[in-house]
């Protein structure tokens, strides 16, 4: 199956997610950001640890389903006497629910400012290696 990766996301995360079997992950890194504005709730997905130079044929993770995103904006001020300064920052929180495991077959698009779309294979337990 073709689906579009999360690269770099935490074991930490990963475990919550398999014991769990839904997680809600707050997006920050910029390449998950754009990935996650080009899914619709519903839609099948694929999170590593490996970062997304190093997704090959082979790397591991989990296939999860996105039950919801939501795009925010974190505002910060800072002020003293001399300045005032404001910044923000958009973030996007997705919910994701557990569907399998798996691996990467191939790696099917990868171009700067563009989602990875990998072809991945689901790993069932009887069939490891």
């Amino acid at each position: 199956m073709i689906y579009i990766a999360l690269t770099g996301i935490t074991r930490h995360v990963m475990k919550e997610l398999l014991a769990a079997r839904i997680r809600t992950l707050e997006i920050r890194s910029p390449n998950n950001f754009f990935t996650l504005l080009n899914v619709q709730p519903g839609d099948g997905i694929f999170i590593t640890e490996a970062s997304a130079p190093d997704v090959q044929p082979g790397t591991t993770g989990l296939i999860a389903r996105v039950r919801g995103i939501q795009i925010i904006t974190h505002r910060v001020i800072q002020s003293s006497e001399d300045y005032y300064e404001e910044s923000e920052a958009q973030a996007a929180r997705t919910q994701l629910q557990l569907v399998a495991a798996g691996r990467v077959r191939k790696v099917a698009a990868h171009e700067g400012g563009t989602p990875m779309v990998l072809d991945v294979d689901e790993v069932r337990y009887c069939d490891a290696r």
